[in-house]
C-alpha cells in the first residue's frame, strides 16, 4: 500500500487511522459470512481490510483515481473485495447491487453524507442495514427525540430504525478533521412505512410543516396548502396533535396521520 497517496480537500479526505474505531463498525454492522458489503470511499483500505475478512463480497465505490490504483494493488482480482470508479452520488447503484441482499458500511465524507444515505435508503433494492461516520452534528440531529426533530430525521424514519453507536474524536483519521464525527446504524424496514406513490406528497408536508420553525404547525400548513383553518384544527385533533405543536415535536406517527388525514380530503 502506497501510504504517500496525499488526501484531497475537495473531496473531504479523512483517512480513518484508529483500530478501536473498526471495532465499532464492524460489530454495529454484524457482518455475515455470505454478505455483500457496499463501502463508499474505502480511502487507504484499512475498513475494507476488515469488511472482506468477514463478508463474502466487498463492492468499494471510490472516487479518487489515485486511491483507485492504490486499492486495485492492495486487493488483486482473485480477492473478495472489487473496486469500483465512481461517485456515490450519481453512479448507477442497482447494476452494482443487482438484486442481492447487502449492506452498507462506510466513512462517509461529509459533504456527501445525506445525499448518499437517501439515495441508498430510496433505491428500489435498499440496503439491509446502513453502519456509516458521519458529523457528530448531523448523527446527533438524525437521531434526535420529540422536540429537536428535524426534516431529514423524520424523513430518515420513513425507511429505518436510526440509531446512535459512537462519538468519534478527530485524532482517529489522518488528517485529523476540525470536528467530532459518529458512527450510526439505520436498520431498515422490509418496505417504508409510506410507500412510494405517496412519498413526495409526504415529504413535501414534512417540509412545508417546517418551513418555519419558530411558528407553529398550525400556522405553516394552513398557510402552505390555504386550507380553512377550522377544518385543519379537527384535523390536528383526530391525529392527536395539539393545536400549539411546533414542527419538530411531531412524531412520525404523528405526521403520518396527519398526512391521511389530508390526503382523505384532497389536500
Amino acid at each position: 500500500m502506497n501510504n504517500s497517496v496525499k488526501t484531497k480537500k475537495s473531496l473531504g479526505q479523512h483517512f480513518l487511522n484508529a483500530n478501536w474505531v473498526l471495532s465499532y463498525i464492524l460489530n454495529s454492522a454484524e457482518i455475515q459470512p455470505n454478505d455483500m458489503v457496499v463501502e463508499i470511499g474505502p480511502g487507504r483500505g484499512k475498513l475494507t481490510k476488515e469488511l472482506s475478512r468477514l463478508a463474502g463480497l466487498v463492492k468499494c465505490i471510490e472516487l479518487d483515481q489515485n486511491l483507485l490504483d492504490d486499492l486495485n494493488d492492495k486487493f488483486p482480482d482473485n480477492s473478495n473485495v472489487q473496486v469500483i470508479y465512481g461517485d456515490a452520488r450519481s453512479i448507477d447503484i442497482s447494476s452494482i447491487v443487482n438484486s442481492v441482499n447487502y449492506k452498507l458500511v462506510a466513512n462517509l465524507p461529509y459533504y456527501a453524507a445525506m445525499p448518499i444515505i437517501m439515495r441508498f435508503v430510496e433505491l428500489h433494492n435498499p440496503p439491509k442495514s446502513i453502519v456509516v461516520m458521519v458529523q457528530d452534528e448531523v448523527a446527533r440531529n438524525l437521531t434526535a427525540l420529540p422536540g429537536k426533530l428535524s426534516i431529514p430525521a423524520v424523513i430518515l424514519q420513513n425507511f429505518g430504525e436510526i440509531s446512535y453507536i459512537k462519538r468519534i474524536p478527530p485524532s482517529a483519521f489522518k488528517p485529523s478533521p476540525k470536528i467530532f464525527s459518529a458512527i450510526i446504524k439505520i436498520a431498515l424496514f422490509e418496505s417504508p412505512q409510506i410507500d412510494k406513490d405517496n412519498q413526495p406528497m409526504f415529504f413535501n408536508l414534512i417540509k412545508k410543516g417546517f418551513s418555519s420553525k419558530r411558528k407553529k404547525l398550525y400556522n405553516n400548513i394552513t398557510k402552505a396548502f390555504d386550507i380553512e383553518k377550522t377544518l385543519f384544527q379537527d384535523m390536528l385533533f383526530a391525529s392527536n396533535i395539539d393545536i400549539d405543536s411546533r414542527p419538530e415535536s411531531l412524531t412520525f406517527d404523528n405526521w403520518r396521520t396527519l398526512y391521511l388525514s389530508m390526503k382523505n380530503i384532497g389536500y
